[in-house]
């Protein structure tokens, strides 16, 4: 018997039921295949008195990696010192689950000073983003 498959587009809450498909597999095949240590998920946010998300910063620690992906600090917020706590956060974070190192992108137009005042260093840049932007890719040891 032959069986039919699809390419099925996601988004909202089915997207992130895909993810984790993706992602238990994923673990599943890096323990099994060379004996790696399940990915590790985090996001740490700033919340104030009504529980409303003001900021925060996201990411994985994998294989001795510590990546962000996501930093944002609402604009009632910046330059009070909220952006650095969070980045400490995360590598705290990293520190405890075995990453050497911490990996994040910024464009052009974002937080590259922000990033390179906390110890980043550029590894490479990519161009060809619209408008002329670039992504920064940068890398901090922990």
């Amino acid at each position: 018997m032959k069986e039919d498959f699809a390419l099925v587009p996601r988004n909202d809450t089915s997207a992130l039921e895909c993810e984790d498909i993706l992602f238990n597999g994923i673990n599943e095949e890096a323990g099994r295949v060379k004996g790696l240590n399940p990915i590790r998920t985090f996001c740490f946010s700033i919340e104030n008195s009504q529980k409303e998300i003001l900021g925060g910063v996201n990411g994985i620690a994998y294989y001795g990696c510590l990546y962000v992906d996501m930093l944002w600090v609402s604009s009632k917020l910046r330059n009070k010192g909220w952006g650095t706590k969070l980045m400490q956060q995360a590598e705290t974070l990293g520190k405890q689950e075995d990453c050497s190192f911490a990996t994040v992108n910024t464009m052009d137009w974002e937080a590259l000073p922000f990033y390179q005042k906390l110890g980043y260093t550029i590894e490479f840049v990519r161009e060809g983003y619209q408008k002329n932007s670039k992504m920064y890719f940068l890398k901090k040891e922990l």
